[in-house]
Order: C-alpha cells, then structure tokens, then sequence
C-alpha cells in the first residue's frame, strides 16, 4: 500500500456506501484510504450530492466539470465507463468537451455517484503522487497531497520548493492570480498576507483535521452505527482554486502556475523515470536530496 496503512475490512460491520465506496477507490488507485477518506471530508463534508456555490465543483471531492471530464477519457475504459469516454473529446484549446448536451450532462451527473467519484479520486490521487515524486525526487507526504488536490501537483511542486527555498515569501506574490481569487486562503482574517509557509500549513491543517472529523463522525473499521454526513455546515473548503470559467484541471486562477499551453490539460504521465511502483532506489534519492521536513510548518513550528 501507498504512504498510509489501509485498515482491514470487516465482514460483520454493517454496510457504509459512502466509506465503502471510498475504501474501494483507495485499493482501486493504490493510494491510502485514511488520505482518501480526509480528502473527502475536507472537500465534500463525506456528502456524495455536496455542490460547491462559487463554482462548478460537486461530488465527494468536489471535482469541477473540466477535470472531471479529463479523469473519465482516460480512466473511464478501466472502471466500465468506456462509452462516456469515447464521447469526450478535446478542443482545439485544450478544453474536454461532449457534444450532445444531454450525454455531458450526464457524465457530469457521476460527479455524485460515491462509487465512480472515489475511483477517479483514487486515480487523481495516483496521478499527483507520481508526478509530485519526480518533480521533488522523493515520495510525497500527505499534506503534499493534499496541496496538490487543491493546487494541481505543478502548484504544488512550486509551493513545495518556495517553502523550502523562501519560506517568508508572500503566496500571493507567487501566485498573483490565484491570490486575486481566493482570498480567503491566502490572507489571514485580519488582512495580512500569508506567506508560502502559512499557505501551505493551511492546507495541511485543513487536511489533519478533516481527517480526524471523518474518524470520529464514521467509524469505518467498528461495527456501530452507519455513516452519517460529519458536518450540517457543508465543506472544510471547497478547493479554493476552482471557478466557473475554469478551463484547466484545476481552474483557470492556477493555470498560470503549470508551464505552456499544457496548463489546461490534464496531467501527463511521468517520466519513465519516475517511481511508478515504489522502488528501493528512492530511498537513496531521497536521502541525498535531503528533503525539507515539511511538517514543522505544518504544526507550525517554524
């Protein structure tokens, strides 16, 4: 299993489809199911039908329409979804568009089934795991992860590297157009300007204490009561990235972020180089790069 131990399933607990679901896209993708599981929760609330009010973000992870679109043309062949794959097609500009109106909105529509939704998860989670180990040469953590589901794993790979490089320097200085739309990550509630260290430990501590929302409001693993929504009050956040008019995977506020007209296309596969499966030689890699211990921002120790 990838960075976090998946629990053993228990064939006596009752039936939990939201947290089942979850389960089965962390084993689909081979990523960990309590990063998958917090995931959820910071993002949806554990809501399968949660929408997002300030742009086209829905499901349990809040996927917005663009990179839903991508995740299904090239995963959906693998989980049964080959017809809905074979009528998404690219624009000219990059964009992943479906040209009878009807059948896109209804691939849009699995956004809320927690099934598909938490399989495609677990394959973005897949994508950004790989391309974040060959940008940082090491594996990356969770709250990386987490980063690069808000951030697409080229913001945050920049992220990672202003943080070891320039802890103090303003986020929103590195990423303006980012800044200029969400307001609420980049700035503190007084007005002051977070710097890349503090964006980052946002991110993380939203992430931590998703995740520990999600174990105490679903317990998984114990054979009490089913699944119930964790939150009244909806989402920790919605991606702060996303907007309406977003024509990247992410949104068009962090296209600027990933380099050439491939900002608003999906991620590529990593080089052949890049650690697909988790190999002995990464440790050797790691250890000579010598990696920042990001979590000391993350308690905020430094």
């Amino acid at each position: 299993m990838f960075l976090f131990t998946t629990p053993p399933e228990s064939s006596s607990a009752p039936q939990r489809p939201v947290v089942e679901a979850i389960r089965a896209g962390a084993r689909d993708g081979d990523v960990g199911f309590d990063y998958l599981l917090a995931t959820a929760q910071r993002e949806s609330a554990l809501d399968p039908s949660a929408r997002a009010s300030t742009s086209s973000a829905a499901g349990l992870f809040q996927f917005i329409e663009e990179t839903w679109l991508s995740l299904v043309r090239s995963e959906g062949p693998r989980i049964g979804l080959g017809a809905e794959a074979q009528a998404i097609t690219r624009a000219g500009d990059g964009r992943h568009v479906v040209a009878d109106p009807r059948q896109r909105d209804a691939i849009l529509a699995l956004r809320e089934d927690p099934e598909i939704s938490a399989r495609l998860a677990g394959a973005f989670t897949r994508q950004n795991r790989d391309l974040l180990a060959a940008e940082l040469g090491r594996e990356p953590s969770e709250s990386d992860l987490a980063v690069a589901h808000v951030m697409g794993a080229s913001g945050a790979a920049s992220l990672i590297r202003a943080v070891r490089e320039a802890p103090h320097t303003p986020a929103a200085d590195l990423f303006p157009r980012a800044a200029q739309a969400n307001r609420a990550l980049f700035f503190e509630p007084d007005g002051r300007s977070r710097d890349v260290a503090g964006l980052y430990r946002a991110i993380a501590q939203a992430q931590e204490r998703a995740g520990a929302r999600a174990r105490d409001a679903a317990p998984a693993f114990g054979e009490e009561a089913p699944l119930a929504f964790a939150r009244a009050d909806g989402p920790a956040f919605h991606g702060f990235f996303r907007t309406d008019t977003a024509r990247s995977p992410v949104s068009g506020a962090v296209s600027s972020l990933w380099a050439g007209e491939g900002a608003a296309m999906p991620p590529a596969a990593p080089p052949a180089s890049a650690p697909a499966a988790r190999s002995s030689a990464a440790a050797p890699r790691a250890a000579a790069q010598a990696p920042l211990d990001l979590s000391a921002f993350t308690r905020g120790t430094r």
